[in-house]
């Protein structure tokens, strides 16, 4: 039901070449937005990679999200054209997925379907048996009344158990309540035997005297497997009876969500976080290692927001203390974000995220970022020197402060780290692509020719006052349309020279879609 805009690639080819300058490929070349990408590898056949993201389309007369997919077979060098997930509604639209690869190969992706007022829908799981070309039918695993009060279906996390123990296969899913949803809140979870067709109840991760307190609004539970078998997530929690400080406790269970048993990873007057930035954390655990896990977080005890490590090596018993990840200037006023991180098969880590060090600005408002990585061969205990993954400054745009665009993503297979991020340096924001040679710094050039440039622009953008489109002559006698961030169309008007000069008075300030054709741009409107 999903009408697409776009056949966003022609022909796709690589050029073996390893180079240290940053090579950044756009992935989704999106009409105006893409979010919040994934990316996953096939356990089976590492030349496969999966990547998964929110992207923006024009469908029955309204702008939309859908879930869009890409496979590559051949380790990132090429991909395929763009596969969008289904909705189950009418209006409905669809935000934050994650993926896992099953032992066997199998595909799970992981996704929110749904409209608000009135509130419907939930979070769907589909499977695919040939890596990403194709996906089945769509599962409901969460719905918007599980919790009635609730909405328990933001930021759902998919994991599988892929241990050689009696667990392996089972699937996991952390949930937590809608963004509009007042405290006291909890984080859920439900578990899945059967591939995620069916699912056991909605649960809460915390308990006994490891609750997430009544003062969180959005008490995310990060999630991960064990090498044996154990299904462990960490949340942060606030209860002064419990403990004095703010608190992230590991919930771990050994039974398949039916038990958990609970360790401190982190107890400590927190500094304040500014709330435009992206300030999710991240937990991961060793593929062959059950001793072996690390946590990463924003945290700003330097004055600053930096990306910091914790590590445990006995199983999430005990947990090291902070560890500055992003070597820039400790108390500079530059913040980093957006925090991700991955395990090799050998154990090798790195941790991926956004960085500010680099813009004359300090703080969140008018700081450019650049995307950087830095490595760990001992858990996470030293990380070595950060390097550049993008291959451009970012200017600030404050499409970044909006939701929907708060992770990144990377896979790590032997030296091989393939990212995935949304900035905006082509003035929308889509999601580019990056294979690095962690141990050379160097990159292979991938080069996707689109059919997507479209032969006109807008200009000033942003504006103050009017603003011209421009076009090529096959375009005159076109029409265009503007309309408003709820998908409403407000001016239609014909072309009629290679310049269209349109006055915003008529509208007002603001962000508005300009369409000709079949391509939409963004225009802001000061």
């Amino acid at each position: 039901m999903v009408n697409k805009l776009l056949i966003l690639v022609l022909l796709v080819f690589s050029v073996r070449v390893a180079i240290s300058q940053p090579v950044n490929t756009n992935l989704s070349n999106g009409i105006a937005f893409d979010g919040e990408p994934f990316i996953a590898i096939n356990p089976v056949n590492s030349q496969n990679l999966v990547a998964a993201w929110m992207g923006i389309e024009f469908s029955g007369g309204q702008f939309l999200i859908a879930i869009k997919t890409r496979a590559s077979f051949d380790g990132g060098n090429s991909w395929s054209t763009v596969h969008s997930l289904p909705h189950f509604g009418t209006g409905f639209g669809s935000a934050d997925p994650s993926m896992a690869f099953g032992r066997n190969g199998l595909l799970y992706a992981c996704y929110i379907d749904y409209r608000q007022l009135p509130d419907s829908g939930g979070v769907y799981v589909t499977r695919s048996s040939d890596g990403g070309r194709t996906w089945d039918t769509p599962s409901k695993a969460f719905d918007m009344y599980d919790v009635p009060d609730k909405r328990p279906i933001d930021r759902p996390w998919l994991v599988a158990d892929n241990s050689n123990t009696s667990n392996s296969g089972t699937l996991y899913i952390t949930t937590k309540p809608a963004p509009w949803i007042a405290p006291p809140n909890r984080d859920y979870y439900k578990v899945s035997t059967d591939n995620g067709h069916t699912w056991t109840p909605i649960a809460p991760v915390d308990g006994g005297n490891h609750l997430t307190g009544d003062l969180i609004a959005a008490p995310m539970a990060s999630p991960a497997t064990t090498f044996n078998g154990k299904f462990c997530a960490v949340y942060p929690s606030y209860v002064a009876t419990q403990n004095p400080f703010p608190v992230f406790y590991l919930a771990a269970s050994a039974d398949k969500g039916q038990t958990f048993s609970y360790t401190t990873v982190l107890a400590a007057l927190s500094s304040p976080l500014d709330t435009n930035f992206k300030n999710g954390y991240h937990l991961m655990a060793h593929p062959s290692d059950s001793s072996k896990m690390i946590f990463l977080l924003p945290n700003a005890s330097n004055g600053d927001e930096d990306i910091m490590a914790l590590h445990s090596n006995d199983g999430g018993q005990t947990w090291s203390n902070l560890i500055r990840v992003n070597d820039d200037p400790v108390g500079n006023g530059k913040a980093q974000d957006m925090v991700w991180s991955a395990y090799n098969e050998q154990g090798k880590i790195v941790v991926t995220w956004r960085d500010r060090r680099n813009s004359v600005a300090s703080g969140f408002w008018n700081a450019g970022y650049d995307f950087y990585y830095s490595s760990s061969t001992d858990n996470g205990q030293t990380f070595s020197a950060n390097q550049k993954l993008s291959s451009q400054f970012v200017t600030f745009d404050s499409i970044i402060a909006a939701n929907g665009n708060d992770f990144m993503s990377c896979a790590y297979k032997s030296d091989s780290l393939y990212t995935v991020w949304g900035d905006t340096r082509n003035g929308k924001m889509n999601i580019w692509f990056s294979k690095t040679i962690v141990s050379t710094n160097t990159n292979s050039v991938i080069s996707l020719l689109d059919g997507d440039e479209s032969p006109w622009n807008i200009f000033p953008n942003p504006s103050v006052g009017e603003f011209h489109v421009e076009v090529c002559e096959k375009l005159i006698g076109k029409e265009l349309s503007v309309y408003d961030v709820s998908g409403k169309k407000i001016l239609t008007i014909i072309i009629t020279g290679k310049r269209t000069t349109i006055n915003p008075e008529k509208f007002g300030i603001g962000t508005y879609f300009i369409r000709v054709g079949m391509m939409v741009k963004r225009v802001v409107c000061n």
